[in-house]
């Protein structure tokens, strides 16, 4: 058996991008919350998000659970609806830098914490 190998280029925008792009969570991503800009923003996520979208699945469901649980061990840190915009924020910048847009639909998550999340389509 030949085994064959495959490689891809994922682009992972920075700290600096994202804050341009999304001002409203520039405070959140450079202090408390930076934290989760580095669990999101891996080529781990957009394939696992990649994955996901193929399957008619939120792309925020790739880090819901592992985003929610580190939350839970910082303390004085709060899952709030306002952190779980910006790991939605997160998600799209990563989505759309990898060519990807967004839909205007929101689909279930099956997560404790969320209830919907954004579908995406490849352009």
């Amino acid at each position: 058996m030949k085994t064959k190998t495959y490689s891809r280029v994922i682009n992972i925008p920075e700290l600096k991008e994202f804050a341009v792009t999304y001002p409203q969570f520039a405070g959140i991503a450079k202090v408390d919350g930076k934290f989760l800009f580095d669990i999101v923003m891996k080529p781990e996520t957009f394939i696992q998000a990649m994955v996901l979208t193929e399957y008619g699945m939120p792309a925020v469901t790739s880090v819901a659970e592992l985003c929610f649980n580190e939350a839970k061990k910082r303390r004085g840190f709060k899952f709030t609806g306002r952190v779980k915009q910006y790991i939605g924020a997160m998600i799209a910048s990563l989505m759309i830098a990898n060519g990807y847009n967004k839909t205007g639909r929101k689909k279930s998550i099956i997560h404790r914490a969320y209830t919907r999340g954004e579908f995406y389509v490849k352009r």
